[in-house]
């Protein structure tokens, strides 16, 4: 989890009045970078190549890359682009993510498996790409005005408030949370600020009006190379690339036991850490703990236990 904040005008202030919003999600480092057609902002959360070579928003040539997010067919795209000559400098996922973009443009999207929200600046075309993963995992709002073509975007609202003003209600976007419980369009809270939705990519040129299209789309096939179990099993594996310690918060549901089995089948026990929450005040509500001790208990694994009390939360529901 990282924060990405920019707009496609300098300003320096606003910048870091943005990114002080966004540092609970990247307390390993902060860089930003501005000149008169854009400012870009990134704190980091390290995951890959903890050196801080890999700091973004981080640089090649032409284009300035600040993105959120783990690319989990980084190392097959980077072997792809060593053989088109390409000499790597560190061992993240940024630096292939900005040299297929020079490589392919923004076909390149199209290529990569992972979980993102990418801003990308080509100094030489004037012109930020935004585009969020198909499954629209991480989070990328933006407030655009037409009125001079300037467009705002970050991972958090609140960094956004701090140049917009004029907050108001958008009662729409309410009614869809209170009376379905989310809301599937591109509405917010607050009127004039959108999310990008899944796949979509928001290409903004200097001067020009923003454009919005439905970029990724999910290839399904009908074929399968191994078993079910085995494609599951490959698919999890894959998300295990880290330069940091891997941990799981494990519950009783099918979801987090099926990884918690792709886990102990592919890592050392002691390369992970299994969390799980129980609840000191509400006993009903911890069966799914009750399954998780027993899981780990069977093979012999360490829980570590959360208890979670009333108190905790009234104590904590302002930060939350």
């Amino acid at each position: 989890m990282c924060g990405i904040n920019g707009f496609n005008f300098q300003d320096d202030s606003l910048i870091k009045k943005m990114m002080a919003f966004t540092k609970n999600r990247g307390p390993d480092a902060r860089g930003f970078f501005s000149n008169p057609d854009i400012t870009l902002g990134h704190d980091r959360l390290s995951i890959l190549d903890l050196n801080e070579r890999s700091n973004q928003p981080y640089r090649f040539k032409n284009l300035i890359l600040s993105f959120n997010g783990e690319i989990y067919n980084y190392i097959e795209l980077k072997k792809n682009l060593e053989t088109l000559g390409y000499k790597f400098k560190t061992t993240s996922d940024t630096e292939v993510i900005i040299y297929l973009f020079h490589r392919y443009g923004v076909e390149s999207f199209k290529k990569l498996s992972g979980i993102f929200a990418i801003s990308l600046w080509d100094e030489n075309e004037k012109t930020l790409y935004l585009i969020k993963d198909i499954i629209g995992v991480k989070p990328l709002y933006y407030y655009s005005d037409e009125s001079n073509n300037k467009i705002i975007f970050s991972s958090s609202i609140r960094s956004i408030l701090s140049y917009y003003k004029d907050h108001k209600i958008n009662e729409r976007a309410v009614f869809f949370y209170k009376n379905i419980g989310r809301n599937d369009s591109s509405e917010t809270f607050f009127k004039n600020v959108y999310k990008l939705l899944p796949g979509q990519l928001l290409i903004q040129k200097k001067k020009r009006k923003k454009e919005l299209i439905n970029f990724l789309e999910f290839n399904f096939t009908n074929q399968l190379n191994n078993s079910p179990k085995e494609e599951i099993t490959n698919i999890i594996k894959s998300q295990f690339i880290s330069d940091v310690p891997i941990a799981l918060s494990l519950s009783g549901g099918y979801d987090s036991n099926i990884i918690y089995h792709a886990m102990r089948n592919t890592l050392e026990k002691k390369n992970y850490k299994i969390y799980s929450f129980f609840f000191h005040d509400y006993e009903k509500f911890n069966e799914d703990f009750k399954i998780a001790k027993k899981n780990c208990d069977r093979f012999k694994d360490n829980l570590q236990p959360i208890e979670v009390n009333s108190q905790d939360f009234q104590e904590n529901v302002e930060n939350v």
